[in-house]
């Protein structure tokens, strides 16, 4: 089993991801009832699981990382848009095989470039409450799992992942420390025979670089 990426495919995905950010940026900045932008770097782990017959259904560590930006409308309101490295870990069950002729108990080790988007509500400084949605673009994940006899570097898993994500975040100052659940919406199997959804945990630590006032 070998780890594969396209590059093309992700400088795509970065570019439209930073694009989206400015272009969000750049509106927020016109808007007379923002008060402050705040940029700041945060990483931590995830602990995540893929639901289906297929996998063994335990929860697993990777890595997560990236930067994010936070754009307060109110003392209690902001918009928490982040882009971030998400590694998920998981391990093929023993039906794996009964399923897809494939290699079970296989580790199984997912790259993606996500997109969260977050509403952020305090109800006291410092502590926030985050929900929104997260788009997640895979750019490297482990192939050959499925025996294809006619293909190489058998890729199992479709390139797009949209989630539901929610949790809390404790403010202290320039620091950020925050957990967060997400579940996964869509099937992110590259073929139909078992729904696989992601499902776990992302635990994280941040720092505010900037605080810019914008203004009214």
């Amino acid at each position: 089993m070998k780890l594969v990426s396209k590059k093309s495919d992700l400088l795509k995905c970065t570019g439209i991801v930073i694009l989206s950010l400015l272009l969000l940026t750049a509106t927020a900045t016109r808007t007379q009832a923002q008060s402050s932008l705040q940029l700041g770097i945060k990483g931590g782990m995830n602990m995540m699981k893929i639901g289906g017959r297929s996998f063994d259904g335990d929860h697993y560590y990777g890595a997560s990382g990236g930067v994010y930006g936070k754009l307060n409308f109110t003392s209690k309101w902001s918009l928490q848009p982040e882009l971030d490295f998400n590694e998920t870990v998981a391990q093929t069950s023993d039906d794996f095989n009964q399923i897809y002729g494939g290699a079970s108990q296989q580790m199984v080790y997912l790259q993606y470039v996500a997109l969260p988007v977050l509403v952020s509500y305090r109800p006291i400084p410092e502590l926030s409450i985050l929900v929104g949605p997260q788009y997640g673009f895979l750019f490297a994940q482990t192939t050959n799992l499925l025996q294809v006899p006619t293909e190489r570097n058998t890729k199992a898993f479709n390139m797009n992942d949209l989630s539901i994500v929610f949790g809390g975040q404790a403010n202290l100052g320039k620091v950020i420390l925050g957990v967060r659940y997400s579940a996964g919406l869509n099937n992110i199997s590259f073929r139909t025979t078992d729904t696989w959804r992601q499902y776990g945990f992302q635990f994280y630590v941040g720092y505010q670089l900037k605080d810019i006032k914008l203004k009214h």
